[in-house]
């Protein structure tokens, strides 16, 4: 098979493995909402997380995350406030 035609044939892939990742990725968000919203419920009743220091951690920072993602200037006014 030749360059060409192994270069055409993962092109046409391309598009599908595109939309394959973005269903998983759709699907991988419902489950954790629906693990956040646990976790939000056995706070509201006081009872334990169950969650070691280092997976506290990694909640925060990816709501960190997703936070700078949904408000991409304010990186910018951050950078620009005088001290």
């Amino acid at each position: 098979m030749s360059d060409k035609l192994i270069e055409d044939d993962l092109a046409r892939g391309v598009p599908e493995m595109r939309r394959r990742h973005l269903a998983i990725a759709l699907r991988m968000q419902a489950v954790a909402t629906h693990a956040l919203q646990e976790l939000e419920q056995k706070i509201a009743h006081g009872q334990p997380l169950n969650m070691t220091a280092d997976e506290a951690q990694k909640l925060r920072d990816a709501g960190l995350e997703l936070e700078k993602a949904a408000r991409p200037s304010t990186a910018k006014v951050l950078a620009t406030k005088p001290n």
